[in-house]
């Protein structure tokens, strides 16, 4: 056995923690791929939404849509608005690689206003199509939808064609 004094012992211990720790987590080192994050951070939940001008707002249980805002032209019943409400809830992008251009993304196709409970900024999603492919931009960070379909998220607030 190791003839080793206690402080030796402590810096081997030491080290050797330190490699368990960098081996155990060397997939999130070298990795420069692009992850996916959720539209609205776990744990967040949605206290009220504008698609368009159009707003949902939580109505005790149940989502309606505001009686004195814009209203639709196909007025969806409190289960549709529930649907796209949980598809904002677990929407997940990734980012598509690309630097925001105003001449590109300055004029978004529909505008969605998300308020979440206890924070005083809402967040501004704007999906643009470009050339048949459609990107998310938040905060200037261009993205890609990954799950769920984007009619899932708009749809019957916005008749979305594919």
């Amino acid at each position: 056995m190791l003839r080793l004094s206690k402080r030796a012992w402590n810096n081997v211990l030491i080290f050797s923690m330190l490699t368990l720790i960098l081996i155990l987590n060397y997939d999130r080192f070298g990795s420069d791929e692009p992850t996916a994050r959720l539209v609205v951070p776990e744990g967040e939940y949605i206290i009220s939404m504008q698609i368009n001008n159009v707003e949902i707002e939580k109505a005790g249980q149940l989502w309606r849509i505001d009686p004195n805002g814009i209203q639709p032209s196909v007025l969806p019943d409190a289960q549709q608005l529930q649907d796209i409400v949980s598809a904002w809830q677990r929407a997940y992008i990734t980012p598509a690689g690309i630097e925001f251009d105003a001449a590109l993304f300055g004029v978004p196709s529909s505008l969605v206003v998300i308020s979440l409970a206890g924070v005083s900024t809402p967040t501004v999603v704007a999906l643009n199509i470009v050339e048949e492919q459609l990107f998310i931009v938040i905060k200037k960070e261009v993205f890609i939808l990954n799950s769920p379909t984007i009619s899932a998220l708009l749809e019957p607030i916005i008749q979305v064609r594919q």
